[in-house]
């Protein structure tokens, strides 16, 4: 096994990347149940690392399930421990949780600054909503990374991205108006558009994204001044619009005097992700960033960054018929753990843990199906023997979630024959390698052999 270069490959200190290497091997095959590892000196040695930093990964990885200890015999690689008796969920996207408890250490330490410095009452009574002086100067250093330095007076802090994008599609048209998107979107939208009487008209896409021309001819001939794109690990494709593309939106955008709302909730779980559509198009862009999908959904909170031009206070009256205001509580956790730096070391653990997961998906899912894999879910292409209704189907009788395109299509627009594949709701690396396995294999699988029918 080769070791130095799985540990170069991995992500954080030096015995979190054993214990990757540890785990690549195992889902690789590699290393199987019941192979004997190196003793733990003898690694060092080769690794170039103390002796200490070994044992702590080997400790680690028998917390994990992955290794054996078995005294002076050494430490042997773990047997399956996991039983698929129940539904593992991969439908729903989840920023998956790193292991350990630093989450639990991180919000006992939050919570209780919070309590100690706020006054209880304060926390507890009716607050203007938008958020406060604090939220926004904690919303301007979330967004640096996206959208570098904002002005506090364009921002609106919610609570999660669906109350942001309800209210935007409140602030910016009426019942009955278009709003341009693209063939797939996120349910929230379809949602929102069906409750609130706005009609979603598809634009055509190609394989970097929507395309310049047709939303410029649709926009002219519809009327419709607002576009809706996900541009970023889009939902459900994981497709990312690039850079030249952007530029080509942008332009349009500006030119037919559009109103874009870029839900972008990915951004900080894509590697070298392009420049939001917010910078190239900074007076046609309202921006939604949200911590549920880069954090987690217990932090239900969004930022708004609004254009120049836009009534922050019809955002405000808009998001007030959503939902009156923001839990207090949960404000002042959230701003507390930016502003102390708690959001940013979970969120490092977050993209670890997810690139741990995109690799299992890479690793264990057939080349021939996987569209694409970014943030924390895959696309998958749906072998012609199956349809995505018909292997959503099965699958869930064999305990797996997974989501059909049908959940993201709006109406009248065909279905595709693919389904989205959520990576980060399973509890543990072991429980999503053995759940994404037996879905390549029942991918694989003749629907109308073996009691497939459906």
């Amino acid at each position: 096994m080769q070791w130095n270069t799985l540990i170069a490959d991995g992500h954080g200190p030096i015995y979190l990347r054993i214990v990757q290497a540890l785990e690549r091997a195992v889902w690789s095959g590699t290393l199987r149940p019941g192979a004997r590892l190196p003793a733990q000196r003898a690694l060092a040695t080769a690794l170039g690392v103390d002796l200490t930093t070994v044992t702590r990964a080997f400790t680690e990885a028998r917390k994990r399930g992955l290794v054996d200890a078995r005294g002076p015999l050494g430490s042997f690689i773990a047997p399956p421990t996991v039983a698929l008796d129940q539904l593992v969920d991969l439908s729903m996207n989840l920023p998956p949780p790193p292991p350990g408890g630093e989450v639990a250490d991180m919000l006992r330490r939050g919570l209780s600054t919070v309590l100690t410095r706020s006054d209880a009452g304060n926390l507890m009574t009716y607050h203007v909503g938008g958020g406060s002086r604090a939220d926004h100067l904690a919303a301007q250093q979330w967004l640096k990374p996206m959208l570098g330095k904002v002005d506090s007076d364009r921002l609106v802090v919610t609570e999660g991205a669906q109350a942001a994008l309800s209210a935007l599609l409140l602030a910016l048209t009426d019942a009955g108006d278009t709003i341009l998107c693209e063939p797939l979107v996120y349910p929230g939208l379809l949602h929102a558009a069906r409750v609130l009487q706005r009609t979603l008209q598809v634009v055509a896409c190609d394989e970097h994204g929507m395309r310049p021309d047709a939303l410029r001819r649709q926009a002219r001939a519809s009327g419709a001044k607002v576009v809706y794109l996900n541009p970023t690990a889009q939902n459900p494709t994981a497709h990312t619009v690039p850079d030249a593309r952007r530029a080509q939106l942008a332009e349009v955008l500006r030119a037919q005097d559009l109103r874009l709302i870029e839900d972008d909730p990915y951004w900080l779980l894509v590697d070298d992700a392009p420049a939001p559509l917010a910078l190239l198009a900074p007076q046609h862009t309202c921006y939604i960033a949200t911590l549920s999908k880069c954090l987690s959904p217990g932090l239900h909170t969004a930022f708004v960054h609004l254009p120049d031009g836009m009534s922050r206070q019809g955002m405000l009256d808009a998001l007030r018929a959503v939902n009156l205001m923001a839990p207090p509580l949960m404000n002042a956790l959230v701003t507390q753990l930016i502003l102390d730096g708690s959001a940013t070391a979970l969120l490092t653990l977050v993209q670890n843990e997810a690139a741990e997961r995109r690799y299992l998906a890479q690793s264990a899912l057939s080349p021939t199906l996987l569209q694409h894999c970014a943030g924390v879910h895959a696309w998958c292409r749906v072998p012609p023997q199956w349809t995505a209704a018909s292997l959503t189907h099965a699958a869930r009788l064999q305990g797996l979630g997974i989501a059909s395109s049908s959940a993201f299509t709006p109406d009248g627009v065909a279905i595709q024959n693919a389904v989205r594949i959520s990576l980060g709701a399973a509890a543990s690396r072991q429980e999503l390698h053995r759940a994404l396995r037996q879905l390549d294999q029942l991918m694989h699988v003749d629907a109308g052999q073996g009691g497939w029918t459906v």
